[in-house]
C-alpha cells in the first residue's frame, strides 16, 4: 500500500512538473498588434515573455516603426506578424527581423473572406474564431520546435484555447439570436469590424470606407440610405475608437438623416479574445437600447459608453461562470 501511495504521488509530482514548468521565461514574443502577443501568452504561459508593437487601440495603418521598436524586435526570439503582403508595417518589421524565428500569414491557415470589391478581406481576419484558433496553432507547433521538452504543455494551453473558443462562440450566438438580431443584415463603417459580424451571424450590406481613399459614391449613400429606410438595412455596425475617423462620421451623418442606430464593437482591446467576442455580442444584442444621432442634440458618446460597459460586465459575469464551471467539472 505504501508502494502504491508513493507511486502515485511520483506520478503527480512528474506531471507537475510537466504542466506547471517554473522555471524563468526563456522565449521572448514581439508581435505586432496585442491580439497575437495574447494568444502567445495564452499558448506559451509560463515558457514565453511578450510584448507588442503598435499601442492597443491604434490602427495598424495609421502606425510608424519607431527606434524603439526596432530594439524590441532585435531583442525578440520570435516574431509574430499580422501580415506582411498586406500591412506595410509588417514589411518593415520582416526587414528588421533578419535570423528571427518568424510567424507570419501564410502560417495560420486563415481564411479571408471576400467585401465589396476587395475578393480577400484582410483586415481584421484575426478576429474570426476559426483564423483565431489558426493562429492559435501555428504558434504551439513554433513554441514546440523551439522548446521540444514543453511540447505537451503548448499543446494542453492550445486544446484549452480551442475549447474556450468554441463555448464562447457558442455563448455569443445564443446572446444573438435570444435578441433577434441574428440573420440582420448591417452597414459595415469599416471593413475591420467584418470578421466580427460574420462570425455572430449578420448579413453585411454593404461597407462604407473600404480602406484609404474608397469612400461611397452618391449613388452607394442613396442606396444605403433608401435600403435603411425601407428596413432592408437594421443598423451600421463601426469600432470603437473610430467614432471620430471619416468613416466613422459618414455613419453619424447617415445615422442623423435617416434615424438608423449605429452599434460600436471592439476590435482593438485584445488583451483576452474570447471577452472581445462577449463584449461585441453583447452591444450587437443590445442594439435595440442604443439611440440613434437624429433623436439627438448632444453627443452620443455618454450613450455608447453605457452600452459598453454593460456589455462588458455582462462579458466578465459570464466568463467568470463559464471559468467556474470548468473547475468544477475538472
Amino acid at each position: 500500500m505504501e508502494h502504491a501511495a508513493l507511486f502515485v504521488a511520483l506520478l503527480l509530482v512528474s506531471y507537475a512538473f510537466v504542466s506547471v514548468p517554473t522555471q524563468a521565461p526563456e522565449i521572448h514574443v514581439v508581435a505586432t498588434l496585442d491580439f497575437f502577443a495574447s494568444i502567445a501568452e495564452k499558448i506559451g504561459g509560463a515558457y514565453v515573455s511578450v510584448d507588442y508593437i503598435v499601442p492597443s487601440g491604434t490602427d495598424i495603418h495609421s502606425y510608424s516603426l519607431t527606434p524603439q521598436d526596432v530594439e524590441k524586435i532585435s531583442g525578440a526570439d520570435l516574431v509574430i506578424l499580422a501580415g506582411s503582403d498586406f500591412f506595410s508595417l509588417d514589411s518593415q518589421i520582416l526587414e528588421n527581423a533578419q535570423g528571427k524565428a518568424v510567424l507570419d500569414f501564410e502560417d495560420y491557415n486563415a481564411t479571408l473572406l471576400p467585401l465589396g470589391d476587395m475578393e480577400r478581406n484582410p483586415h481584421g481576419y484575426w478576429l474570426y474564431p476559426d483564423n483565431a484558433i489558426g493562429i492559435a496553432g501555428a504558434i504551439e507547433h513554433t513554441l514546440s520546435e523551439m522548446h521540444p521538452e514543453a511540447r505537451s504543455y503548448f499543446r494542453n494551453n492550445l486544446e484549452s484555447f480551442v475549447g474556450e473558443v468554441h463555448h464562447i462562440i457558442s455563448l455569443s450566438l445564443d446572446m444573438v439570436e435570444n435578441s433577434g438580431v441574428k440573420g440582420e443584415r448591417v452597414l459595415l463603417a469599416v471593413p475591420g469590424v467584418f470578421y466580427i459580424a460574420h462570425a455572430l451571424s449578420l448579413n453585411v450590406a454593404g461597407v462604407l470606407v473600404e480602406g484609404p481613399n474608397k469612400f461611397p459614391s452618391q449613388s452607394d449613400m442613396d442606396r444605403f440610405q433608401e435600403e435603411i429606410r425601407s428596413g432592408e438595412i437594421s443598423f451600421i455596425l463601426n469600432a470603437r475608437n473610430l467614432e471620430g475617423s471619416k468613416a466613422g462620421q459618414i455613419a453619424i451623418e447617415i445615422s442623423r438623416m435617416t434615424g438608423v442606430k449605429v452599434v460600436y464593437v471592439d476590435i482593438f482591446s485584445a488583451d483576452n479574445y474570447t471577452s472581445l467576442l462577449l463584449r461585441d455580442a453583447a452591444a450587437i444584442s443590445s442594439v435595440q437600447s442604443v439611440t440613434n444621432y437624429a433623436s439627438q442634440n448632444c453627443d452620443a458618446s455618454f450613450y455608447v459608453y453605457i452600452i459598453v460597459a454593460l456589455s462588458a460586465l455582462l462579458a466578465v459575469v459570464s466568463y467568470v461562470a463559464y471559468r467556474y464551471r470548468r473547475e468544477i467539472l475538472e
